[in-house]
């Protein structure tokens, strides 16, 4: 009885040992960028600015050959580098498993729905002419990626796509923060996939490839200075921060294979 008293009472410590060092590592491994010298100004704009504010931007970033990104095979039918970057990592085992999960949840079956590798790719549009929708519905596209050209002070675009929180759910949470609970939930935000112009490195011709992350909050007057009013706990907010670098570093890792 003791013993599987123990553990009972270890397992959930080493889970969250075994979490809390994973997550040092891929902090380690992706340090934050700057969001205004690595994001578009798109991106940190709330999706209502008249009722909404960007509470955070996120953004890590990866070295790779330009070759690897070319010639990866997510990329085959890709249009420029902003495109074969978008491609990979919506290919990449980690997203394709998020989406497969969605799709058991939203359809019953364990399919990832369109990750951009249909003949329409990033399409704003879908074949019926609606917005296109990524992931089984979870993503919207609001924004291609283009080739454009880097002579430009915007150079080419990268892939924009959006995300929201059902209402029911984050109004439950504005409802209890009303009566002092510490917390409240986000209303959606923003996803950008995005790629450096080339520069030499060691000989070889690389790119800076990006992920980046916002996060929307409703404004509630009622608890004062926008900096200090509720989101997500810190916990919370570090293992989103811990996702979006697992995503990042496994479609890098499978660049390198």
């Amino acid at each position: 009885m003791a013993s599987r008293r123990f553990i009972l009472l270890s397992s959930p410590l080493a889970i969250g040992y075994g979490i809390h060092q994973g997550l040092n590592i891929l902090e380690s491994k992706y340090p934050a960028l700057s969001p205004d010298s690595n994001t578009s100004s798109a991106l940190r704009t709330p999706s209502n600015p008249t009722i909404q504010r960007c509470a955070y931007v996120d953004v890590y970033s990866a070295r790779v050959p330009v070759k690897a990104l070319e010639s990866h095979p997510a990329a085959k039918n890709s249009k420029s580098l902003q495109d074969a970057w978008a491609r990979t990592l919506f290919q990449s085992r980690v997203l394709r498993t998020e989406a497969r999960l969605i799709g058991l949840f939203t359809t019953g079956r364990p399919t990832p729905g369109d990750t951009g590798d249909t003949p329409g790719g990033f399409s704003l549009r879908d074949e019926e002419g609606e917005q296109r929708k990524l992931m089984n519905g979870m993503l919207s596209v609001e924004r291609s990626p283009s080739s454009g050209s880097w002579l430009f002070m915007s150079g080419p675009s990268a892939l924009l796509v959006s995300w929201k929180v059902s209402d029911i759910a984050r109004e439950f949470f504005e409802k209890i923060a009303g009566y002092g609970y510490p917390w409240r939930l986000m209303s959606g935000g923003r996803h950008e996939v995005s790629v450096s112009k080339p520069f030499k490195e060691e000989g070889r011709q690389v790119v800076e490839v990006r992920f980046a992350s916002a996060h929307d909050y409703e404004i509630i007057p009622d608890e004062g200075e926008l900096e200090k009013q509720k989101v997500i706990p810190a916990w919370s907010g570090r293992l989103h921060r811990g996702f979006a670098r697992l995503i990042l570093d496994s479609a890098v890792r499978e660049l390198q294979d």
